[in-house]
């Protein structure tokens, strides 16, 4: 029988409330609706979070609580052809289901687009119980259910976050917030849009890596982030520069955390560049920028430092914590998400793996660095 206690939120939760994550799957010929719903009402079972909506306890703390009504998981909709460019926000407009920012709503919304010539599978998540990873958790145990695969349970109780609380005779400040965490401490964020995503970004092909490079080693990440950097310091730089953040997973950093734990395990990498910095620098000295900032925050003291930081301000500040902080700056920031890495390819869910596969940037100054059999592409989204 399903359990009807609620279950707080860790501090990092809360600062993604009013977020979303979405993902599209194009695959050849028709998925099967039955199978698919019978198949992700199983996964469920193991992943409690999404079988529950949030609910406010008080003015700075959210739970996670049973829906007294659970949905119909799986949407269903048959048009005469699906389109041929996905990345289109028209496009992705109509493919995309939404949730409602809303206490009590589902957190999770899956729509299946079934035409002659193929399907695409579209789910969105709320960012306040899962990030990219665990969004790929949950899409690889649906493919393992859909085949007749046993269904294991994922680690999600977010006690697994807990950090001893630290000395408090300092006051925090904005920068070491940002210094610490990533996170940006800054005017009070708008209420979050009705439905979520409430925007989509559009898609860039960028220059092959390598000839970016110029003959330095360096990751094609760092090379691409750089990239972005550089081609968008212009429309996102404030007067005195641009405040980068490159999420940083650290499940295989966190003692004590399962590499499988579902929902979020991150902290952003912050990164610094003055309009001096912007204006002089190579693509290649920013991207060795880039790497050192991912670089410095690679370890397991990062991970608990941030988390650390977090708990405190959020008992600090209290309604403040919510909303005051930021995940990207919203005067002068850019987040660069990279998902290359995640094999989102090949997850078979009745048809062989998808044809392709894009997770739109969905909030403003925000890119997602992906791959496919092509190469590299970009979803941007560029501020309103």
């Amino acid at each position: 029988m399903p359990s009807t206690a609620s279950h707080p939120l860790a501090a990092l939760d809360h600062l993604f409330i009013g977020h979303a994550i979405s993902i599209v799957l194009r695959y050849e010929g028709g998925l099967d609706e039955e199978r698919l719903a019978t198949a992700l009402d199983a996964v469920l079972e193991g992943i409690p979070p999404l079988r529950h909506g949030l609910v406010v306890r008080d003015e700075s703390r959210w739970d996670l609580e049973p829906l007294r009504a659970p949905p119909r998981w799986l949407e269903v909709q048959e048009c005469p052809r699906l389109p041929e460019d996905l990345a289109e926000p028209g496009t992705l407009e109509a493919l995309i289901p939404r949730l409602e920012a809303e206490p009590g709503r589902p957190l999770l919304a899956a729509r299946l687009t079934r035409a002659p010539t193929g399907s695409i599978l579209s789910v969105t998540v709320s960012h306040a119980v899962a990030d990219g990873y665990s969004l790929f958790l949950l899409l690889r145990t649906w493919s393992r259910a859909v085949h007749g695969r046993p269904v294991e349970p994922l680690p999600w109780e977010r006690h697994l976050l807990a950090v001893e609380p630290e000395p408090s005779s300092v006051a925090l400040t904005p920068e070491d917030v940002r210094s610490r965490s990533g996170f940006t401490w800054g005017p009070p964020r708008p209420a979050p849009p009705r439905l979520l995503p409430a925007s989509f970004g559009t898609r860039c092909v960028p220059p092959e890596p390598r000839t970016l490079a110029k003959g330095h080693a360096l990751s094609d990440n760092d090379v691409l982030c750089a990239w972005l950097i550089q081609s968008q310091a212009g429309a996102l730089a404030g007067p005195t520069g641009l405040a980068v953040s490159i999420p940083v997973d650290y499940r295989r950093l966190h003692g004590g955390l399962p590499k499988n734990y579902f929902g979020n395990a991150i902290r952003f990498a912050p990164l610094w560049l003055s309009r001096e910095v912007l204006e002089r620098e190579t693509l290649p000295e920013l991207a060795i920028r880039v790497r050192e900032s991912v670089r410095s925050v690679l370890d397991e003291r990062g991970a608990r430092d941030s988390l650390a930081c977090l708990e405190r301000l959020h008992r600090e500040q209290g309604p403040r914590f919510l909303a005051e902080l930021h995940t990207v700056d919203p005067r002068a920031g850019l987040l660069v998400t990279n998902v290359s890495h995640l094999p989102f390819g090949v997850l078979d869910l009745g048809r062989g793996p998808p044809l392709h596969v894009l997770l739109p940037a969905v909030e403003a100054r925000t890119a997602v660095i992906q791959q496919d059999d092509d190469g590299y592409e970009v979803s941007f989204n560029a501020p309103g």
